[in-house]
């Protein structure tokens, strides 16, 4: 019994640390991303999906961060920390959903998406999925009694399966458009592979086997709790990684073999808008570049 217990904290710890490298590191490149595409890449349609995903994935990982080390220091539980935790999870999952859609679309059908997709239309979904997101994920919170002790069970039941559907949907929808994608540029289409191919199909791959066992737990949270407890500190790490790796898809989707250059030309270049912009009479300053 004692070697089970002892076995069980040094996981924990493990996992714990790990959590927190990766983290460490997963704040450090979306920071970069950041402050490039925030101040030094003039924002295009998926720029600004990068952005926003950006920022969402370094608020995950600070709120993660910042409430497990007050945690470890004071020796709290409080599920107040994990709903914060998990709300910045939710956006990016969304603006990863919306981000894999548009750019289906702009490679399947790219003369009608150029004529016909408003200018600002991604700014204004991305500030949708930011105020949405709030409710979707607060409103089951707060009625399943995460947020303060008080529950309703058939309100929480109700709002739980209603916010399970809607991560699920949105998994499924990132998932499709990213197949549909791959399909497309594989096997039907005569143009040369984009290089936002990659970044579409890494970010979907990462989603699917680090993003969804934290979609899981939100689901099952009760159940997972008493059968497999190593489950969320599991579920977290991989989620981290899922947040941090993100930088390092962008860069190898942009990076040429054998040059140093700017993260801001890398990023620029991974997002291929520029013949996008130029066809819609817009263009790029190359004094940023």
């Amino acid at each position: 019994m004692f070697g089970l217990l002892s076995l069980w904290r040094t996981f924990d710890s493990v996992v714990f640390y790990l959590t927190l490298i990766v983290g460490l590191g997963g704040l450090v490149g979306n920071g970069l991303v950041l402050w490039n595409l925030g101040f030094h890449i003039k924002k295009g349609p998926f720029s600004v999906y990068l952005l926003n995903l950006a920022a969402a994935d370094f608020l995950f990982l600070s709120c993660h961060m910042g409430f497990s080390v007050a945690q470890a220091a004071l020796g709290a539980q409080d599920t107040l920390y994990f709903v914060l935790t998990f709300l910045w999870f939710a956006v990016g999952l969304w603006l990863l959903a919306a981000f894999s859609v548009e750019r289906c679309l702009s490679n399947l059908f790219p003369t009608c998406y150029q004529g016909c997709w408003p200018r600002h239309a991604s700014a204004i979904l991305c500030a949708l999925v930011w105020a949405l997101t709030l409710p979707a994920v607060l409103l089951p919170a707060n009625a399943c009694g995460l947020l303060r002790n008080s529950t309703r069970l058939l309100v929480c039941l109700r709002y739980h399966v209603a916010s399970v559907i809607w991560l699920l949907v949105l998994a499924c929808v990132a998932c499709t458009a990213g197949v549909v994608l791959f399909v497309w540029v594989t096997c039907c289409s005569t143009r040369p592979r984009p290089r936002f191919y990659g970044i579409v199909l890494g970010a979907l791959f990462l989603l699917f086997f680090c993003g969804l066992p934290l979609v899981l737990y939100w689901s099952l949270q009760p159940l997972l709790n008493f059968l497999l407890p190593m489950f969320l500190p599991l579920a977290t790490l991989l989620a981290c990684i899922n947040s941090s790796s993100k930088p390092l898809i962008y860069l190898a989707s942009g990076r040429q073999p054998g040059k140093r250059e700017p993260l801001r030309v890398v990023l620029r270049r991974a997002l291929g808008e520029g013949a996008e912009l130029g066809d819609r009479g817009q263009s790029l300053p190359m004094g940023h570049l």
